[in-house]
């Protein structure tokens, strides 16, 4: 069976786990690089809004994605205070960190195990309890991606 959902993905999301896999190591170093691009990571949060659309939710779904956005963004904000080491006017320098590895990941698996319980449990998927999980999930993940686009934002230039 593991054979079967390895293969029957679309060929696309082996290079798309490699290119997130290499942002994610590239995020585990210290770094210094432009900060505008920062502003636009929150855009990732809208391939989690799609996902959670294709579910067609209830509208007590979208409640508990839209609950759990705020409190990702408030973590993305508050890690990403942490690890801001200085802002110039057009770049930022970062200490190397792992949650955005585990953010992209997250992201990409969730995705990824959504699409092999609707193909082995289609019952399964169309449930309001797999719906919520999903939401909440998606909606933890991408929101740090906002979050830390704030934190960012707030920095006072040196």
């Amino acid at each position: 069976m593991l054979t079967a959902i390895l293969t029957g993905a679309p060929i696309w999301v082996w290079p798309l786990l490699v290119l997130l896999l290499t942002l994610g190591f590239i995020a585990s170093k210290s770094r210094s690089r432009p900060y505008i691009p920062i502003y636009f990571f929150w855009l990732f949060g809208g391939l989690s809004l799609n996902a959670v659309n294709s579910l067609a939710p209830a509208p007590m779904i979208w409640g508990a994605f839209g609950l759990a956005y705020l409190l990702g963004a408030a973590f993305g904000c508050r890690f990403q205070d942490r690890i801001i080491i200085a802002k110039s006017k057009t770049r930022i320098t970062l200490k190397g960190e792992w949650l955005s590895m585990i953010v992209l990941m997250t992201i990409f698996w969730m995705n990824f195990v959504g699409g092999v319980v609707q193909a082995i449990s289609p019952d399964a998927y169309a449930s309001n309890g797999f719906h919520a999980l999903f939401a909440i999930i998606a909606g933890l993940a991408s929101g740090t991606f906002i979050g830390r686009a704030i934190a960012v934002y707030r920095t006072p230039i040196t």
